[in-house]
């Protein structure tokens, strides 16, 4: 994780507000006045992804690791945003509906 990461007990979360987040090998770009946690999941083969736009949580997504590979599942997301992923170059791009 990055210089933004909190540790509570034994779950470490990463907080970034920033455009471009990196989190276990993926790139998440996104759109301005979004923030991003992630981590605490009490499973240890399991990153939560929560991304929240102002209070109000806009997806949540589960990143799943295996030995030498991950998969990256949309568990709910807001109808007011654009989810664009590719797992192929592990990158995920949010952005506001127009």
């Amino acid at each position: 994780m990055n210089h933004n990461g909190i540790l509570l007990g034994k779950r470490h979360f990463l907080h970034s507000t920033e455009r471009v987040v990196k989190v276990e090998g993926w790139t998440f770009t996104i759109a301005p006045g979004f923030k991003v946690i992630a981590g605490g999941s009490a499973n240890p083969l399991q990153t939560l992804i929560s991304i929240y736009h102002e209070t109000e949580k806009i997806a949540q997504l589960v990143l799943s690791h295996r030995r030498c590979d991950s998969d990256l599942s949309v568990q709910a997301i807001s109808s007011e945003i654009c989810l664009e992923m590719s797992p192929a170059t592990r990158t995920v791009n949010v952005a506001v509906k127009q």
